[in-house]
């Protein structure tokens, strides 16, 4: 069978996990039941066509399993949900069927195009929404009090049916998971393939999202791997090329709310998070520490969220918060493996790649979801040579 027939299974198969919303347009509240289905037909795909298949790197299945356990015992011991668990799990399983099934360079390949083209319709589809030439085709029902709402090569999530200010994110759930996973591909990118062209797409392109977590990686990105006398004339025409992107969509030959809206989506805010003025994760910075001294061996999610409403879990505080002291370490603990793997290479790479994906962790700290592992994974584990081959006919 075809890698494209395996690479549309495995996109439907994990669309209906976030950060991805396209499954919850096509299926409705049969997404996850069809996802499910999708990853079974890709698994008897395999197991009829495969006599003998390769198991993922196996210092991270034992992180994972090492992590699964975790999750059971705290499961058990809070009397809480297995979701995590479900999810950890369920991104082995992918990365097993990825491996034997389409080929690593195809797929990332693959999921870097889609990208790349979702990020340049999104830029089409701003300028035909603000000539009238596209609306909103169905809005859905996502999550307690947000919805989704299609615009054909866009969506947005909104709580509101009347907003006004249009932010797109791709296919997925809003601007910061496009720009987690655009920064992965970044990296993803740098690793395997080097293609020039497609890191200044992957880099340029999602301005139009107005993400701050985007701009943050651009410029973490540009410190990071183009500041060396031999890419001074690469960065001259990065901070060249991005402040005439900023100049044009400030100053342009748009409308009035729609300069002030990149201006405050941009500037205004950096120079808010400079000042300590920020106020979109306020409730996670305040409310923190004051809820992890109470609750230092860890608090349900459930119940921190009943008992402190305001508290914005996209600060490092919530899992800390809610995996406490002990369970801190589980969580995280690819990238405590990763931090003292590359301790001990000094792989100097590696250790810019692992700084990136930290920083962003900072403000999106939530990484156990299908595609975030799969990327990770792809990024930091995969290694052809350590594939362990076993017979499973």
């Amino acid at each position: 069978m075809s890698r494209l027939y395996y690479m549309i299974l495995a996109l439907l198969g994990i669309g209906s996990f976030y950060p991805f919303v396209y499954n919850h347009v096509l299926f409705g509240g049969y997404k996850t039941i069809m996802s499910l289905s999708f990853i079974l037909v890709w698994a008897l795909s395999l197991v009829l066509t495969k006599k003998n298949v390769f198991l993922p790197n196996p210092v991270f299945s034992k992180i994972i399993f090492v992590q699964c356990i975790f999750i059971i015992l705290i499961g058990i011991i809070r009397e809480t949900n297995f979701l995590g668990f479900f999810f950890i799990s369920l991104s082995w399983i992918i990365i097993f069927l990825i491996i034997n099934t389409i080929s690593v360079d195809f797929f990332l390949k693959s999921l870097i195009r889609i990208n790349i083209i979702s990020a340049a319709l999104c830029i089409v589809g701003i300028i035909a929404l603000a000539f009238g030439l596209i609306r909103i085709y169905g809005v859905y029902e996502y999550q307690e009090n947000y919805d989704i709402f299609n615009y054909g090569l866009f969506f947005i999530k909104s709580s509101d049916r009347f907003f006004d200010e249009i932010r797109p994110a791709g296919y997925y759930d809003e601007p910061g998971s496009f720009a987690f996973v655009v920064m992965f591909l970044l990296l993803i990118n740098r690793k395997y393939f080097k293609n020039t062209t497609w890191e200044y797409l992957l880099l340029f392109l999602p301005l139009i999202t107005t993400s701050l977590a985007h701009i943050f990686t651009m410029f973490l990105f540009g410190v990071l791997f183009y500041i060396n006398p031999k890419n001074i004339l690469k960065l001259t025409s990065f901070l060249i090329l991005i402040s005439s992107i900023t100049y044009l969509f400030i100053y342009g030959p748009f409308g009035d709310e729609t300069k002030s809206f990149f201006k405050k989506k941009s500037i205004i805010r950096i120079e808010n998070v400079i000042k300590g003025e920020d106020k979109s994760r306020q409730g996670g910075i305040d409310l923190g520490p004051v809820i992890f001294e109470k609750h230092p061996w860890g608090y349900p999610r459930e119940k921190v969220m009943m008992e402190y409403p305001d508290f914005v879990n996209e600060t490092i505080w919530g899992p800390l918060i809610y995996y406490g002291i002990i369970g801190f370490p589980f969580y995280f603990l690819p990238f405590f493996y990763l931090m003292k793997r590359t301790f001990d290479t000094r792989d100097k790479t590696t250790f810019f790649m692992l700084v990136v994906v930290l920083a962003n962790l900072l403000q999106r700290p939530y990484y156990t979801y299908p595609l975030f592992i799969v990327l990770l994974y792809f990024l930091f584990f995969h290694e052809n040579a350590k594939l362990k081959k076993i017979q499973i006919i």
